[in-house]
């Protein structure tokens, strides 16, 4: 599996990264809602968790994507980690989560940096 090179091993652990804290919060929803500083309730936690299983479902595609050199895995998994910023952003904006979530946005933000990169050159050698 030495094909990937360091970027295919990097989209490789946030891709796990994103399935375990996926699974944590889909498993787990109030919990992650109190680490962010969001607002638990019945219907807080019922999507948060939906948010959860979209991470798990997402980082697997990532995963896939890297291990099987799939353009059109990267891309969507990359674009998903791009809205995810927005999202995150946006509720902090809007203050459904406090500025301890921004951390999350960050690593996001590396993640769909890396993950569009790394699509971009399997691309380019795919063409």
């Amino acid at each position: 599996m030495t094909r990937l090179g360091w970027q295919g091993w990097a989209v490789c652990f946030v891709a796990g990264t994103t399935i375990l804290s996926g699974a944590v919060q889909m498993i787990l929803p109030a919990l992650v809602l109190n680490v962010v500083g969001g607002v638990t309730g019945v219907a807080n936690e019922h999507f948060f968790g939906i948010v959860g299983m979209f991470m798990v479902l997402f980082g697997g595609l990532a995963l896939h994507g890297a291990l099987a050199g799939s353009p059109p895995a990267l891309l969507w998994a990359g674009l998903q980690k791009a809205g995810a910023v927005a999202a995150v952003v946006l509720g902090i904006r809007h203050s459904v989560f406090s500025l301890v979530a921004l951390p999350v946005a960050g690593f996001d933000l590396l993640s769909a940096l890396l993950i569009l990169a790394y699509w971009w050159k399997i691309a380019s050698v795919s063409r």
